[in-house]
């Protein structure tokens, strides 16, 4: 069987303000290209279709034609979990005639603990779960952490667990020893997120979601599908995509997906961004700037957005950092002085003649260059 494994669509996302949704369609739109040209037999999607528990209206249709178009137009069964993200009530309307179809939407950890059967392959739909959701279904104040309460699941789900089958969990949570990204909402506070990976030996495939880097573990069961974009800057570098799975040939590979407008990080001097002498390929990427010489510019961010309206993030960058700072006795210092030491230690340059004549024509008759 192959199984096409995504995940953390976070449909509704916004970077720094900025709506994504026509990068989401973008993206998604690459997503029903590669469905029908890799003809997977089964979707999995690993959770957070949504970025918020409270989609908005756009959101919810897109989310809603994507379903649509994979599991009506394609006819591809799908197998949905809902994430920290999602609202479970939300995703579960309409789950039950839903499945006439073949979209499988869990959302409790009651439909987790019996298998879904499809073509020799059991599928076990976990939701997103915190720990006082697990302890108070099996009434155990001994789950204190999120090891605990996924290991008490795993004991109820071993009691269906058919080793004639090839077992399949479906998750959303944060293994051991995995990279984490700036984007990924903390599943709680105070207490540790981590699962072991030996947790869920029992499985032939562990699908995952909600860390975005693709390759957050290693492992030769335990795969993470990665996010659908780029949803912070901590993430530029990680590729995006999708995870395909052979269990016939026993094959997991990594295919990729393209943004329309992909992010990117700048570091350099002001003036070279704002002359052109250092030009992008995409005017209309998303840019964080961390630029010098830029103190002294009179609302910079309106020009550099000149020139990359799609800028995010415009910081000045500090250098020198480990240089003494220079003091000045004004007792013993002309005003000109002064001055060409105040543009020295703001512009880490010396002032220019131009700047000079005007200080002299603004201050004249009181400049004493010799003092």
């Amino acid at each position: 069987m192959k199984i096409l494994h995504t995940a953390d669509w976070h449909i509704g996302r916004k970077l720094n303000g900025f709506d994504l949704l026509s990068e989401q369609k973008y993206v998604l739109d690459q997503l029903i290209d590669s469905v029908i040209e890799d003809d997977p037999d089964v979707i999995v999607i690993a959770g957070d279709l949504f970025d918020r528990s409270n989609p908005s209206k756009e959101a919810l249709e897109l989310v809603n034609q994507y379903l649509y178009k994979l599991n009506i137009e394609l006819k591809k069964p799908a197998f949905v979990i809902s994430g920290n993200h999602d609202s479970k009530e939300r995703l579960n309307y309409g789950s039950a005639w839903f499945k006439e179809s073949g979209l499988h939407i869990s959302t409790s950890i009651e439909a987790a603990l019996k298998p879904i059967e499809h073509e020799g392959h059991h599928f076990y739909l976990l939701p997103h779960v915190d720990v006082l959701e697990v302890r108070h279904y099996f009434d155990d104040d001994s789950i204190k952490s999120h090891q605990d309460a996924y290991s008490r699941i795993m004991d109820e789900i071993k009691l269906n667990l058919d080793p004639g089958m090839v077992n399949i969990l479906v998750g959303h949570l944060f293994v051991s020893n995995a990279e984490a990204s700036d984007s990924e909402r903390p599943l709680s506070i105070g207490l540790s997120e981590e699962v072991n990976k030996e947790t869920f030996q029992m499985f032939d495939y562990v699908m995952l979601g909600h860390l975005h880097h693709p390759f957050a573990v290693t492992d030769e069961r335990i795969f993470y599908s990665g996010s659908l974009l780029k949803y912070s800057f901590s993430e530029i570098n990680q590729p995006k995509g999708y995870r395909l799975i052979d269990t016939e040939r026993q094959e997991v590979k990594f295919k990729r997906l393209y943004p329309m407008h992909d992010l990117v990080y700048y570091e350099g001097d002001f003036n070279k961004v704002i002359e052109k002498d250092i030009m992008f390929d995409d005017v209309n990427a998303y840019f964080k700037f961390e630029l010098e010489n830029m103190l002294h510019i009179k609302e910079p961010m309106s020009k550099i957005k000149q020139i990359y309206p799609n800028t995010l993030e415009l910081r000045p960058k500090v250098t020198g950092s480990d240089r003494e700072i220079q003091t000045i006795d004004v007792s013993a210092t002309n005003d000109f002085e002064i001055f060409q030491s105040f543009i020295q230690e703001i512009t880490e340059s010396d002032s220019s003649e131009y700047q000079n004549e005007v200080f002299k024509n603004m201050f004249k008759g009181e400049v004493d260059e010799t003092h």
